[in-house]
């Protein structure tokens, strides 16, 4: 796939035209040219290109914000606290960006889905079934998203033709859901194991085990716990945890073994590479990075919620992911003068150096990874049922043992209480820096919690309790971000925002 990544952008210009007072209106002079791409099985290839293309500025800087500093994890010393301290309104910026991106790739899915009854004959039943079931994928990774960050939003599932298809009310959370379920169970009848290459079956693209490792995703948002067992049991086996960890981010395995779903990266210009190393890099930043690793050391100083239940203090002594995770990179502490070089850390995981200028890295970035099953599988089964010595003890330990740490056993975690705790930890340390610490922190119920510890060592900082609610499913208290401000103006029909807004 990265062979023609570079390419989706320029294709789409004129076909996927959307309104700047909207994103759900569609553009006149686009349709001219949707209707001649997308009335043969090549433009319906490409249509289906341009239903991934979202997932590049998403993952560029969106998630790192929304789903990473608004975590345990990480915290910025620069003004753009608000996603870090959680005072976000309805106007601000990535707000709306991540509620755009994400329904354009939805309203392109609907597109091409709606456009593929127009073609009499395809090559082979094999890539009609290939093209309905990406697009069924990434539908549903895209509510998925919406409906963890908003709550209930307007279930668009249809093209869009005239203005008013896309001004429909919020459904509940409940209802999307349910869409996002049929489209996954759809979608795993409908894509194959691995591709064979050619146009249409590039590497890269979601697979059956992406969408059953994104249904167990849900499952476990839901507390489902059977039902992720169920959709994790054809994974195991049919991947492989990389013996070196750095080789996860560093290129050298894309789409690999390790690897379920990924981004894919690889173009020449801003929007088709990452720019993670700006986020992460200190040199980038001309001293300092603008997000930063936990560390309970810092007490509280130095800007925003810099320690707290730190990220830095998470890994045991011996584990080989800390140093691919976290660097001092020896130079100054530009926080803090008075402290020696090298006593400031930072996240290293996306550090490229290879490639030029700096700031464009072609790596892919991993979504899902093998690690990821096994750690949703072992977590599916202790909730099921603590069984001493028992299967989730030899997944869990297959991610320990990997990272060069002792394995656990029914001494050392002697209860589910304790081998639930084990799990969080090791998700959080395998995972991290990943955009998974807050979306965990939220479905487990204790986002308030974590984050208040640090607001309480930081001072004068209250969480924002107003603003959560009663998950509707799982009775856990849940946050949610606000509808964007702007959506009330393009439709009427949402009416109502999120409590605390």
């Amino acid at each position: 796939m990265k062979n023609y990544i570079k390419y989706i952008g320029l294709l789409l210009i004129g076909v996927y035209s959307i309104s700047c007072s909207n994103i759900l209106d569609p553009e006149p002079e686009g349709q001219v040219a949707l209707e001649q791409l997308l009335s043969t099985e090549e433009g319906l290839i490409t249509g289906v290109n341009g239903v991934y293309e979202p997932l590049q500025p998403i993952f560029q800087n969106t998630m790192v914000q929304l789903a990473g500093r608004s975590s345990d994890d990480g915290w910025t010393w620069r003004k753009e606290t608000e996603s870090d301290i959680f005072n976000i309104d309805e106007s601000f910026g990535l707000i709306q960006t991540t509620w755009q991106n994400h329904y354009q790739g939805i309203t392109r899915a609907n597109t091409v889905l709606e456009r593929m009854s127009t073609i009499d004959e395809f090559s082979s039943a094999e890539m009609k079934s290939l093209i309905e079931g990406q697009c069924k994928f990434m539908r549903a990774f895209y509510y998925f998203h919406l409906v963890r960050f908003y709550g209930g939003v307007p279930l668009i599932i249809e093209e869009i033709k005239i203005p008013s298809d896309a001004e429909l009310p919020r459904s509940s959370i409940e209802e999307v859901y349910a869409q996002i379920k049929l489209d996954l169970n759809e979608a795993i009848t409908l894509l194959p194991t691995a591709y064979t290459g050619g146009s249409g079956k590039e590497e890269g693209r979601a697979t059956k085990y992406a969408a059953m490792a994104l249904l167990a995703t849900v499952n476990l948002e839901l507390e489902e716990w059977s039902a992720a067992v169920t959709n994790t049991e054809d994974i195991i086996g049919k991947g492989r945890l990389l013996e070196n960890y750095a080789d996860n981010f560093n290129g050298s395995n894309e789409n690999g073994p390790g690897s379920i779903f990924e981004v894919q990266y690889g173009g020449e210009t801003g929007a088709t590479t990452t720019n993670l190393r700006n986020t992460f890099a200190p040199e980038a930043m001309q001293g300092g990075a603008a997000t930063l690793p936990t560390d309970d050391r810092l007490n509280g100083e130095g800007g925003s919620l810099s320690s707290g239940n730190g990220i830095v203090q998470e890994y045991e002594d011996g584990d080989n992911r800390f140093e691919v995770t976290l660097a001092d990179y020896g130079i100054d502490n530009f926080l803090f003068p008075d402290q020696p070089k090298g006593s400031l850390l930072f996240v290293n995981k996306y550090l490229n150096e290879v490639d030029q200028p700096p700031g464009q890295s072609t790596w892919n970035y991993p979504i899902i990874r093998y690690a990821d099953v096994l750690l949703m599988r072992a977590e599916a089964l202790n909730e099921v049922g603590y069984i001493s010595g028992g299967e989730a003890f030899g997944l869990l330990n297959e991610i320990r043992l990997n990272a060069g740490l002792p394995a656990h056993d029914a001494t050392t975690l002697t209860s589910q209480e304790a081998f639930r705790m084990a799990i969080r930890k090791e998700r959080r340390v395998e995972m991290a820096f990943e955009t998974k610490r807050y979306f965990d922190l939220n479905r487990w119920g204790i986002l308030e919690e974590r984050i208040q510890f640090q607001m309480d060592i930081k001072g004068e900082l209250t969480f924002p309790s107003n603003r959560l609610i009663s998950h509707p499913i799982t009775g856990k208290p849940y946050f949610l971000y606000p509808i964007p401000l702007v959506e009330f103006s393009n439709n009427a029909n949402i009416q109502e925002q999120n409590p605390g807004y």
